[in-house]
C-alpha cells in the first residue's frame, strides 16, 4: 500500500555545491574523521571500527581520532553483541578477537559476509549455489564458533542471488536482497528467514529489473526491516504482519535511529540532505545539508554516526531536545498533492506576493510561478507523476523549501 505524506516546510538557506561537498557547520555535530571510509561498525563500548579497501582502523567514539589500525589486510562484516569478535575477510571468511586481533577461526572461502546472532558465537550467512553461468540458488548457512558445526538450509530459493544479508536484533529473522532470474527476466526479490530454521518465511517484494540493495537495516527492537536499493525507494517492512511504507526518491542511505526515528539520505538532490524522521507520524524532526548516507545510533554515547564520505558524529540529545539549535520552522505551513494541485496552507509570509518553484531530486526545474498571498490557501495546479519533489518560495529575504512526495 503506498502511502501519502505531508512534511513542514522547513527554512534553510541555499548554498552552491562544493568540490568537499561536506555538511554545513552544525552545532550538534561533534567531530568529523579526518580520512574517507567506506563502512563502519559501531561498538558496544562506544568506539567505532571503520574501513576503505583492505585496511580497518578503530577510532574513539568521542574523539573521532584513529586509537590503531589492524596489523593486516581485512574487511570488516560485524560485532559480537558482547564485543568480543568480529566478523570479518582475510585470506578466508574468519572470526577475529577484538582484544588480541588474532584470528581465531576460518570457517568458509566461499564468497559471503556473516552477521552475529545475539548469542555472539553464531553466525549466519548466504550461500549462493552456483547453477549454470547466470543463474544460482541462494540459502543461508550458520556456524557456531565454539561447537564448529556448520548448519545450511534445507530448503533454497531457485533463481536467486544475493550479495547483501541482515540478522534482527533479537534473533528471529533474517533478511536478505538480491537478483532473481525467471527465464529471461531480471527481478529484485527481498526476502524474510526465520534465523532459527534458515528457512525462508516470505518474499516481502518481488520488483521488475534488479536493481542493487544497497543495505538492509532491522530497527533495534526488530519490528521493521528496511531495504535500500541503489537510487530508488526504500521499502519499509513490518515484520509481524509485512505490511509496507514506502519512501520514494533516490534514497543512498539510511538507518533505524532507535525504535522511534529513521534517518533517511538522498544524494541525488541539490543539495544532497539527510532528513531524520519520526516513525510514527513521518515528521521531519531535523535536516541535515550535505549529507545522504547510512546513519547508526551509538547507544553507547547517545549519538548518531553518519557516513557520507568521511564520518560524522552529531549529538543526538541535543538534536532532540533542540538545546543546540535555533527554531528552524519560524513560519511552519504544509504541503500537500492531490488531485493534480500542490496546495499550501497555515501559512504567514512577510509580502502579498512570493516567487515559487517546483523542482524534482535532480534538481530540475519544472515549473517558476509568482503568487498572490492574501488568500488563506494557495493552490497550484500541476500534473507529476510518481517521486519526490521540492516547493521553493522566496518571501522577501526570506527562503523556504518543502519536499512533498507523488504517489499513484
Amino acid at each position: 500500500m503506498k502511502r501519502a505524506f505531508l512534511f513542514l516546510a522547513v527554512a534553510m538557506l541555499f548554498c552552491n555545491p562544493t568540490l568537499a561537498q561536506e555538511p554545513d557547520p552544525d552545532p550538534n555535530l561533534l567531530w568529523v574523521t579526518e580520512n574517507y571510509y567506506t563502512r563502519f561498525l559501531v561498538l558496544p563500548n562506544g568506539n567505532i571500527l571503520a574501513g576503505k579497501h583492505s585496511t580497518e582502523v578503530e577510532l574513539d567514539g568521542n574523539t573521532g581520532e584513529i586509537i590503531r589500525e589492524f596489523p593486516y589486510p581485512t574487511v570488516f562484516y560485524d560485532v559480537s553483541p558482547d564485543g568480543k569478535y568480529i566478523s570479518a575477510l582475510t585470506d578466508w571468511m574468519c572470526v577475529i578477537d577484538y582484544e588480541t586481533e588474532e584470528v581465531i577461526v576460518r570457517y568458509t572461502q566461499i564468497n559471503t559476509s556473516a552477521k552475529f546472532m545475539p548469542d555472539s558465537k553464531t553466525l549466519v550467512c548466504y550461500w549462493n549455489e552456483p547453477v549454470g553461468v547466470l543463474n544460482g540458488n541462494l540459502e543461508l548457512m550458520s556456524y557456531n564458533i565454539e561447537t564448529k558445526g556448520y548448519r545450511v538450509s534445507e530448503n533454497s530459493l531457485k533463481n536467486t542471488t544475493t550479495g547483501i544479508i541482515a540478522v534482527s536484533p533479537d534473533g528471529r529473522f533474517v533478511a536478505t536482497g538480491g537478483r532473481h532470474r525467471d527465464g529471461v527476466d531480471d527481478y529484485t526479490h527481498l526476502v524474510l528467514w526465520d534465523a532459527q530454521t534458515l528457512e525462508p518465511i516470505k518474499i516481502l517484494g518481488e520488483f521488475e529489473n534488479a536493481n542493487e540493495v544497497r543495505s538492509i537495516i532491522f530497527s533495534t527492537d526488530s519490528r521493521l526491516v528496511g531495504f535500500s536499493l541503489l537510487g530508488a525507494i526504500l521499502y519499509i517492512y513490518d515484520t509481524d504482519n509485512f505490511s509496507l511504507n514506502k519512501y520514494d526518491g533516490s534514497i543512498y542511505g539510511f538507518g533505524f535511529v532507535t525504535n522511534d526515528f529513521i534517518a533517511i539520505g538522498n544524494g541525488k538532490i541539490d543539495p544532497p540532505e539527510l532528513n531524520l524522521v519520526k516513525l510514527d507520524n513521518d515528521q521531519i524532526l531535523y535536516s541535515i545539508n550535505n549529507s545522504g548516507g547510512n546513519a547508526v545510533h551509538n547507544i553507547t554515547n547517545n549519538t548518531m554516526i553518519v557516513i557520507y564520505g568521511f564520518l560524522y558524529c552529531y549529538d543526538f540529545e541535543k538534536i532532540l531536545t533542540g538545546a543546540s539549535i535555533e527554531p528552524k520552522i519560524t513560519n511552519p505551513f504544509m504541503v500537500e498533492y492531490t488531485n493534480n494541485s500542490l496546495s499550501t496552507r497555515n501559512f504567514t509570509f512577510v509580502t502579498n506576493q512570493i516567487s515559487c518553484s517546483i523542482t524534482d531530486v535532480n534538481g530540475r526545474v519544472i515549473r517558476k510561478i509568482n503568487l498572490n498571498t492574501s488568500t488563506n490557501e494557495i493552490r497550484i495546479p500541476i500534473k507529476l507523476i510518481s517521486g519526490t519533489y521540492f516547493l521553493h518560495i522566496k518571501d522577501g529575504s526570506k527562503e523556504y523549501v518543502s519536499k512533498f512526495l507523488v504517489v499513484e
